[in-house]
This record gives structure tokens, C-alpha cells and sequence, in this order.
């Protein structure tokens, strides 16, 4: 298996550009700043998925689910499918490498052009519509590669399904460009892909490499110019220090969180936030609230881009509107890709009367609760269009064979799903509560273009001789709340702080009033969009960014080559494959005293602690190769964490570029051996730091394995190696408490299976007891 992302313990201390997120926006990003000989890196809070490792089953989706309540969050925070329920308005997106681009439909469409005429976008923006933004529309096609589902592909009913329903509206219907690919290949930046087998399952993610993510173009191709991608970093806040960007953030799934471990950093000279509409707003007004200035408009003008879901549930005619999941394909009737149709209605007299009608694929790992739930669905909130005893009956029919023979059959082979938008008030506002981004709209689903639209979508169903139902939240007892998959707004773009908080090129503001900006610090997602768009808004945020990123370039004489025919093409673009490995978390306390530097650590530790000298860590020693670590003498693994020392730093030193070596053999001395640490530790001012550490296993007299174990005696050295002058000495120790946490976060990495993960654990485990066993027993 093969990855784009690096290993965790090669991050390095500071970066020219640091980029936030790796959706449309960030992955542009780093594609374009990397091809102008910039040095990259990405960090993205999710993980990294590849073709055959996306949730097919209903089991396995849960697993991959994160749900955030206002009371709580349920689930991993790496979770693909994460779910955002709020009071007024509910949000799904996409985390992972590639981030909603992994789970979306993949309609590229332009908005309508009217829609840039709104003076919400700023004027400058407003004059490059036909120039750059048209370049950037066109330099997106060209790496997204979007094309309409080809005629001679076979027929889909759920496509013949929505031209019946566009006839019955008398409106416009096409087949729209979709990033899909439709032959096997070798793609532009050397990624191999294979032709849709038509399963339907684009939203739970493409197992078959025939989706053209981001994790298919725009990231290969940045990675092939040499920037860096990291995986599971969350990053909290940003800030400002002297001439450079502070990025804080957490290690995900690896044990540091329990330990409550302060967030670590990085530095960069630019910094590029491209976590979406929620995380790039959320990470702001993090920021914000932690002084950095900003406009007071951060979070609002959020927007649902008109989102609106909606079934024809059990009509006359065959639809296959569900994934094949974990089914053969050769076994299965033909789905399509998610969005194959367009009704196209946005050519009204006024702009925001506007919508669009596409019909959808549900995964077919969900295909178990389908049928209950539509039924239930239908009895409670649906509208039968049609009538009559005969009608009736074979409407029952069909709903009995789905309850009895599955999502395959019957009604719910015969339900259409439909995904609507148009234009709401872009009136909605994200803010902070305990730490935690939530959103409010009041009364959003009150608007009367959602009824409008539920109308059409009646009127489309009718066509078909089904029974419609709106988004089972649609509806009084829920208060009419929404859901979208295209949020959009948070940190518009405007011509002045007073009514945005970045301006055209995506620089944010730095105060509340006025055009001032931080020069280096841009937005470059969703985000920044001020309105509807009223059609799929990923084209016309990656035009967006691309502009941004040609203005970027433009700004520091930087050149950006465009140039594909310079990339040698090859079957991997990526790393090699992963090893399976261990990984564990461990906290250790103790004190040193600057006083001692003559390895007297036990009065080191004495005199630290009278003269109130802490210093702790939370460090993750990750082994990438587990048979590296058995074999190799010197049982090497990497260390990154945290250490605070108030004597060093007010802040937590970050710990990066660091080495573990388990149970090294002493020269001479067959029954002892050393657990060794070297840390390199900078603060966030920029000055180094290095420790040097050993934990001493050897058999004295009474019981001393626990405290052999757990007991670390270290040295501190100015600078950055131990060829630097001693500053202090001391002892740390394992507490009995954090052990048993530190036990918890054991675990492997790069596996496939329980059982896998059971033999590495297994062996690692032989392997430590059993040479504790030599020394001691």
C-alpha cells in the first residue's frame, strides 16, 4: 500500500508555507505554491484513505462516522463522515486527505455569472471575472478533468428517471461534467486510475480509483514538487510572532490527548488556511479569541448554499439508486456515478429564485436500514402524488418486498434521491461555545424558497408516480432545520474589514476597520465565498483559489509552472509502501537543577525540586517498522511531543526530529541494558534545546524492575546537540497513574486486519518481556 502522507516524526520545525487542510482550496494550494519551488507542507486532521480502504458495510461505516452535538462529540475525530447537528442548520463534510472531496458528488459546474455581479464580492474580484477567475475555472478543469457521463456507457434508470421528471417541469436537462473517470489510465500527474464500474458509492467514498479527488491530482502532483503532507494533526489556533506564523497544534489517535498534552507547533513564514467553511473559521476564531486581531465579521455570513434533500420514494419505475457496498459488481445492476442529470432552473428573471434538481446514489452501506426507514419515512412525512385502489396495492407490494428481500428490491429500488440548490440569505453565524464551533440560523428552513423547491421536487416526483419526501428534519416537528453538504461563508471576502475578513486575494484583515491585512496569512476554501452560488460550489472554489494562488505567486515574484509535459509520468507518484509498526504515549515527571552538571543526577533531582525546577514530557515513540525495532541492535524508533520546563520556557517546548532506542546492549555488559531518549526541543521564541536521557535496566539486589523502568536520568544541553554546553541535570519518572494510560496507547500502525494487528502486539510483547526476563530472572 502506498501513501502520500509522511510518517508524523519527519515534520520539521519551520516551513515557508504551511497549508491548513487539504479539500479544494488547500490541496489547490499546495499544488501551486509547490510548482513555484516553494517549500510545502500540509497538515490535515484526518487520515489518509486509499482506493479499497473506504467503508463498504454498514459496520464499517459507523466506525467511520463523528457526530458533534451541541452536549458532546460522539465518534473518532478522524472520522470520514463527520457530522456537524446544530439547533437551526445541520452540516456533513468530508475528513480525511482529500478532504470533502472524498465524499462528495462531483459535479464541477460554474455559477451562474450573474452571481458575481452581486456587490458582496469585492470590486477587484468583480473586474477579474473574465480574466484571471476565468483562468482559474479553466486551470481547475484542467487538473480536475471533468466530463459529462459518456453516451455510450450504459443506460442508468435513476438518469432516464430525472429526464422524465425535467419533461413533466418543462425545464432544461443535461448531463452535467463530473470529476469521474470513464477509462483506465495513467492521469496527467501520474497517478494510475481506473474506469467507473458504476457502483454508486461515490459518497462513501470511491474504492475503485475512478473518482478525481484532490488525493488523484491537485496532492500528488504537490507532493511530486516536493512538498510535505501530514496526516492526523489537528490544528487548534495560529499566531502571530515577530516575522513569523505560530501554527498549535494536536497529534490525533496517538494517546497524547490523554494525557491532556499541550498542543505543540510549527512555524512557517506563510500560512495558508484551507480547512473549509467550518475549520478554517473555527481555527479564527480560535485564534481570535486567543488575541490575534481580526475582523469582527469572522463567522458570520454563513450559508447552506440552498442545500436541499429530498426522496421519491417507491415510484412506478425501477430507479437503482443504491451502491453495490461490499457486493460484487459483476452481480449488480448498474447505479452510476452519485450525480449523473441536471434539471437546470437558475435562469430565472431574479437571481434567487434560481435552483437546480439532480438525482443521487445512497452507499450501499447503508442499504440494511433503508427499507424500515423510508417506510417509516413515508407513513409520517410523505405525499403521495398518486391515487387509486390499484395504485395503492402495488405501492404495498413494493413496500413489503423491500421490508422483506432488501434495499435491492421493490420500493426502495424504486426511490429517487434528489439534491436540490438555490439561494438562501446567507444569514447564518458560526461562533465558539466551550471551545467548540456551533452555528445559528434562525428560522433558515422558514424561508420561502425551501418550499418553493419542496414544491418542484413534488411535481418531479408526481412524474414518476411516487410519494415525495423532504428531508425527514424539513418538517414542524423539527422547526424546519436544514442540512447541507456545501457550507460556504465564514470568512468572506470584501473590500474592507467592516464588511468582511479577507480581502480579494484572500488575505485576512487585521483589524476590525479599515483594509490593513496580514500579509502572509490567507484563507483559501469555502470559506470565503459571500453568498450562494445556487449550483455545486467546488468548481468555483478551486477557481477562486487558484486566482489566489496566481496573486500569491504575483505578489513575491514567485513563478508558478503550469507546465505538465515537464512532470515525468509514472505509475506511483508515492512513498513507498508502509511497514507495519508500534507506536505508544508515555508521560514522565520529575525535576533538574541547572546547578548540577557533574552527573550527580540523583542531586540534580534534589536540588531542582527544592528550588521548584519541573520539567515533564508527553512524547509518542513511534517505531514506522516493527521488525526494524526487534532486530536492529540498537532498536531505534522517533520521538515527537511535548516537554514543559518552566526554567527553559513559559510555553511547552516542542519536541520534533528526535530518537528512541530500546533495551541498547552496554558495551561489555551483557545484562544491562539502556532505554535511550535524545529530544530536540525548541521553544516557541525559536531557541533550541537538547536532552539526553537513559533509563539504566539492570539486576540489583531486591525488586527493582519497576523503578529500572520508569525511571529516567536525564541532561539538558544549550543548543541543539550534546556538543553544547551542560545547562542542568535531574530525574524523571513514570507515575503509576499515567503507566496505566501510557498502556492504553499502545498500538500498530499501517495494518489491515485484527488479526495483524493481534500478531504485531504479540510480538512486540514477547519480544519485551523477554528481555526483561534475561536480565532479571
Amino acid at each position: 500500500m502506498t501513501r502520500l502522507s509522511s510518517p508524523i516524526e519527519n515534520l520539521k520545525n519551520h516551513y515557508m508555507v504551511v497549508i491548513i487542510g487539504s479539500g479544494y482550496g488547500a490541496s489547490i494550494a499546495a499544488s501551486r505554491l509547490a510548482r513555484a519551488g516553494q517549500q510545502v507542507c500540509v497538515l490535515e486532521r484526518g487520515k489518509e484513505f486509499q482506493a479499497g480502504e473506504y467503508p463498504n458495510t454498514e459496520t464499517k461505516a459507523l466506525v467511520e462516522m463523528q457526530v458533534d452535538l451541541p452536549e458532546k462529540r460522539l465518534g473518532s475525530r478522524t472520522g470520514l463522515y463527520d457530522f456537524h447537528l446544530n439547533k437551526d442548520i445541520n452540516v456533513f463534510v468530508g475528513c480525511g486527505l482529500g478532504g470533502t472531496s472524498l465524499v462528495n458528488a462531483n459535479v464541477s459546474l460554474k455559477a451562474e455569472p450573474r452571481v458575481f455581479a452581486d456587490p458582496r464580492w469585492p470590486k477587484d474580484l468583480r473586474d477579474d471575472v473574465d480574466t484571471l477567475l476565468a483562468e482559474g475555472y479553466r486551470r481547475a478543469e484542467e487538473m480536475l478533468k471533468p466530463t459529462p457521463y459518456p453516451q455510450d456507457f450504459p443506460p442508468l434508470p435513476k438518469l432516464q428517471a430525472l429526464e422524465k421528471s425535467s419533461k413533466y417541469l418543462n425545464e432544461k436537462f443535461y448531463r452535467p461534467p463530473i470529476n469521474v473517470t470513464f477509462k483506465d489510465g495513467v492521469n496527467h500527474v501520474g497517478v494510475e486510475q481506473k474506469q467507473c464500474n458504476l457502483c454508486g458509492d461515490c459518497v462513501s467514498g470511491c474504492n475503485h480509483k475512478a473518482k478525481n479527488t484532490v488525493l488523484m491530482n491537485y496532492l500528488p502532483d504537490a507532493k511530486n514538487h516536493g512538498a510535505e503532507i501530514y496526516t492526523q494533526v489537528s490544528v487548534q489556533r495560529i499566531e502571530r510572532q515577530d516575522n513569523r506564523w505560530l501554527i498549535h497544534y494536536q497529534l490525533l489517535n496517538a494517546g497524547q490527548e490523554d494525557f491532556n498534552a499541550p498542543t505543540m507547533f510549527v512555524s512557517a513564514n506563510i500560512v495558508i488556511l484551507g480547512a473549509g467553511t467550518l475549520g478554517s473559521t473555527e481555527i479564527l476564531l480560535r485564534s481570535q479569541a486567543a488575541g490575534l486581531a481580526v475582523s469582527k465579521q469572522l463567522g458570520h455570513n454563513f450559508t447552506g448554499n440552498g442545500d436541499v434533500l429530498a426522496f421519491g420514494y417507491n415510484t412506478e419505475q425501477v430507479i437503482n439508486g443504491i451502491g453495490f457496498g461490499d457486493r460484487p459488481a459483476n452481480t449488480q445492476e448498474a447505479v452510476g456515478p452519485c450525480i449523473t442529470g441536471i434539471i437546470d432552473m437558475r435562469e430565472q428573471p431574479q437571481l434567487d429564485n434560481g435552483l437546480v434538481i439532480e438525482e443521487g446514489s445512497l452507499p450501499g452501506g447503508l442499504a440494511g436500514i433503508l427499507p424500515q426507514t423510508f417506510a417509516v419515512a413515508a407513513q409520517i412525512l410523505g405525499k403521495d402524488t398518486d391515487s387509486g385502489i390499484s395504485d395503492r396495492m402495488e405501492e404495498k407490494i413494493r413496500e413489503v418486498e423491500s421490508l422483506t428481500h432488501g434495499a435491492y428490491t421493490g420500493a426502495v429500488r424504486n426511490t429517487q434521491t434528489y439534491l436540490v440548490m438555490t439561494h438562501d440569505d446567507a444569514a447564518g453565524q458560526m461562533y465558539l461555545e466551550n471551545d467548540r464551533l456551533r452555528i445559528k440560523w434562525k428560522g433558515v428552513g422558514s424561508q420561502p424558497i425551501f418550499q418553493r423547491a419542496n414544491n418542484r421536487l413534488t411535481e418531479a416526483t408526481q412524474a414518476l408516480g411516487g410519494t415525495q419526501i423532504p428531508n425527514p428534519i424539513w418538517s414542524n416537528f423539527f422547526n424546519h432545520d436544514l442540512i447541507t453538504v456545501h457550507p460556504l461563508g465564514g470568512c468572506i471576502l470584501a473590500e474592507d474589514a467592516e464588511h468582511g475578513v479577507v480581502n480579494h486575494k484572500g488575505q485576512v484583515f487585521a483589524s476590525n476597520q479599515g483594509t490593513k491585512v496580514y500579509e502572509n496569512l490567507y484563507v483559501a476554501d469555502g470559506s470565503v465565498i459571500p453568498r450562494t452560488l445556487g449550483v455545486n460550489p467546488l468548481l468555483t472554489i478551486s477557481a477562486i483559489v487558484e486566482r489566489c494562488c496566481a496573486l500569491i505567486a504575483k505578489d513575491r515574484g514567485w513563478t508558478i509552472n503550469y507546465d505538465f509535459t515537464t512532470l515525468p509520468i509514472a505509475t506511483d507518484v508515492t512513498t513507498a509502501p508502509a511497514t507495519v509498526g508500534i507506536q505508544f504515549t508515555e508521560t514522565m515527571r520529575g525535576y533538574f537543577s541547572t546547578a548540577v552538571t557533574d552527573k550527580d543526577y540523583q542531586r540534580g533531582f534534589e536540588q531542582g525540586k527544592e528550588g521548584n525546577s519541573p520539567l515533564e514530557f508527553t512524547l509518542t515513540v513511534i517505531a514506522d517498522d516493527l521488525e526494524e525495532l526487534l532486530n536492529n541492535p540498537n532498536h531505534p524508533a522517533k520521538i515527537v511531543g511535548i516537554v514543559k520546563a518552566p526554567i527553559l520556557a513559559a510555553e511547552p517546548l516542542t519536541v520534533t526530529n528526535s530518537d528512541f532506542s530500546l533495551f541498547v546492549v552496554e558495551q561489555d555488559q551483557d545484562k544491562t541494558r539502556q532505554m535511550r531518549y535524545r529530544l530536540h526541543m525548541t521553544t516557541e521564541g525559536g531557541q533550541s534545546y537538547y536532552l539526553k536521557g537513559f533509563k539504566q535496566i539492570h539486576d540489583d539486589p531486591g525488586f527493582d524492575i519497576w523503578s529500572d523502568t520508569t525511571t529516567l536520568y536525564i541532561t539538558v544541553y544549550t543548543g541543539d546537540s550534546e556538543n553544547n554546553p551542560v545547562l542542568g541535570q535531574g530525574i524523571l519518572k513514570i507515575q503509576p497513574l499515567d503507566f496505566i494510560k501510557q498502556m492504553t496507547t499502545l498500538k500498530v500502525i499501517n495494518t489491515k486486519t485484527i488479526g495483524e494487528r493481534l500478531q504485531a502486539i504479540d510480538r512486540f510483547s514477547r519480544f519485551f518481556a523477554g528481555t526483561l526476563s534475561e536480565i532479571y530472572i
